[in-house]
């Protein structure tokens, strides 16, 4: 909760967590339902369905929610560091930081901005393998600059803060680039419309 110059704004961490798992349950539960029927009928569309609601697919609706998730975290981030900023305390920069890098995450997944560095980036490096997906180099590069610029602003925070910075942010890393590397060995492997693909982009995305 914040109160400054009149404005006053009180969230619930809880229940917005709470909302926020509650919606990737269902999606989750709906993509692997829906891609069981799918391999189990053999029909790639299945009325629509598969595009609606495949967490690895463009332009839906799990790419609608994720792309909400980042922009109201950046947007929590970004308030946080101006009324940091307007209380006169330190490390408001860092805040403002991370919010303007959660909104840049935002309109990336809704936009794919980071799948149109695989094929040039693919072509300069010959990437393949882990790196088949090859965007993850130059995101996972940007991800441990930012980490050793962060460090000291993370050793500043509460320690419960900083835990839950560090879990959070293992977690999301986990998905979108450790898991999204083993999907790229596998679809140069086996193919992207297999069930074992759509199992790791199940992972991946829900960790995410």
């Amino acid at each position: 909760s914040g109160n400054y110059t009149g404005l006053h704004l009180q969230l619930n961490a809880r229940q917005i967590a709470t909302a926020f798992a509650l919606a990737v349950a269902v999606l989750l539960a709906l993509h692997v339902v829906i891609n069981t029927l799918r391999f189990t009928l053999g029909n790639e569309k299945l009325f629509g369905l598969v595009y609606m609601f495949s967490v690895g697919a463009d332009y839906n609706i799990p790419t609608f929610y994720s792309s909400f998730a980042l922009l109201f975290t950046g947007c929590l981030l970004l308030f946080i560091g101006y009324m940091v900023h307007k209380l006169q305390r330190s490390h408001w920069l860092y805040w403002l930081g991370l919010g303007s890098i959660f909104c840049f995450l935002a309109v990336d997944e809704m936009l794919e901005l980071h799948e149109r560095l695989i094929e040039p980036i693919r072509k300069v490096t010959g990437a393949s393998g882990l790196l088949y997906y090859a965007w993850v180099i130059p995101y996972a590069t940007a991800l441990l600059a930012l980490g050793l610029l962060y460090l000291k602003f993370l050793l500043a925070l509460p320690r419960r803060t900083a835990l839950l910075f560090v879990l959070s942010g293992t977690v999301f890393v986990t998905g979108a680039i450790g898991f999204e590397m083993l999907s790229g060995l596998f679809s140069q492997t086996f193919g992207t419309i297999t069930p074992g693909y759509v199992a790791l982009q199940t992972v991946e995305e829900g960790a995410e």
